[in-house]
C-alpha cells in the first residue's frame, strides 16, 4: 500500500523535499533498492510523456539514510519556476518487484 502525502514548495525555491518510505508503519530499507520518481502535470499523463520528468538516484533522488528509508527529491526547476501543481509519485524497485511507495499533489505557491 503506498502513502499519499501532499507537498507545497514556493515557487523559485530550491524544490527539495524529504520523505521517508515505510512498509507496514516501519521504515522501508533500501539498501538493496532502486529508487526513481515521476513528475508530471496530471496522473492521467503516461510516465514517458514529454511532459513528464524522471527522478534517477543521483540526478533528482537521493537516498539520505537507506536503513531508516528516507529520501529527498529535488524538484525540476521546470517545475518549480511557477504555481502550478503536479502530480508526483516515489517507487522503489526491490526483489525484482517495482512499487509505488508515495504519492501526491505536488503544489507551487506564488512567491
Amino acid at each position: 500500500m503506498s502513502d499519499a502525502i501532499n507537498v507545497t514548495l514556493t515557487e523559485d525555491d530550491d524544490g527539495l523535499a524529504t520523505f521517508v518510505i515505510t512498509s507496514d508503519g516501519a521504515p522501508l530499507g533500501l539498501g538493496a533498492a532502486t529508487v526513481f520518481a515521476i513528475v508530471k502535470p496530471t496522473q492521467h499523463v503516461e510516465d514517458d510523456a514529454l511532459s513528464a520528468h524522471r527522478l534517477e538516484q543521483g540526478d533528482g533522488v537521493t537516498i539520505v539514510d537507506a536503513a531508516a528509508g528516507t529520501v529527498r527529491l529535488d524538484f525540476p526547476q521546470v517545475v518549480m519556476e511557477s504555481p502550478s501543481t503536479w502530480f508526483y509519485k516515489i517507487r522503489v524497485t526491490a526483489g525484482g518487484k517495482t512499487r509505488t511507495a508515495i504519492w501526491g499533489w505536488l503544489t507551487i505557491s506564488d512567491a
